[in-house]
């Protein structure tokens, strides 16, 4: 290999295929700069550290030094239950879906990066309704708290996982039918523009 690390690239739409990469990362499925985050425990899981979450970029002190594990075998978002339900009834998702085009951005602050997610990342939304998609998980210390960044994350951040380093990377995924701007608008800094 080229590299000891791989990377991984899923997609949101029909219109292009997911892939993994072994030994590289491919800049044209990158619509950010990488940065990198060291594996904060030596568990087994690609595990890094969260300084807390935000919404609409604000800081909320739900979480602070949270673990995540960020795993492609997993097809939704998790966390700690007492987390889960505080930031649900902070985000405010109606039943009814009456109130979803004025959803927040939801995001994970990470170093000194803000790493975000659109309502219809974390919302599920269908003909029932509108529910938070965030499942309630608790992993007891000393691997816990955690939360786990499934797919709705990975479809969003392209991720490099680096053995030799023993960190994990993050830049906004490069999809065929997502403009600049809405990606943007994804990963952004703590300390605003710039």
């Amino acid at each position: 290999l080229k590299r000891d690390l791989f990377s991984v690239f899923l997609s949101d739409s029909d219109s292009e295929s997911s892939e993994i990469t072994f030994g590289d990362i491919k800049q044209e499925r990158m619509a950010s700069d990488m940065f990198w985050s060291p594996v904060s425990r030596d568990t087994g899981y690609w595990q890094v550290e969260i300084k807390d979450i935000t919404i609409n970029n604000k800081k909320q002190n739900l979480c602070e030094d949270c673990q995540v594990a960020v795993d492609t075998g997993t097809s939704q978002l998790a966390g700690p239950t007492d987390v889960i339900n505080e930031l649900s009834s902070r985000l405010n998702v109606k039943p009814d879906c009456s109130n979803f085009n004025e959803l927040p951005n939801l995001g994970f602050v990470m170093g000194e990066n803000i790493l975000n997610l659109k309502p219809n990342d974390y919302v599920d939304k269908g003909s029932e309704g509108c529910e938070v998609a965030l499942m309630p998980l608790d992993v007891p210390p000393p691997n816990g708290p955690l939360f786990i960044f499934g797919d709705p994350f990975l479809r969003k951040y392209y991720t490099a996982y680096d053995r030799e380093r023993n960190q994990v990377g993050f830049a906004t995924a490069r999809h065929f039918d997502s403009t600049e701007e809405e990606t943007s608008a994804l990963l952004v800094s703590l300390n605003g523009p710039g």
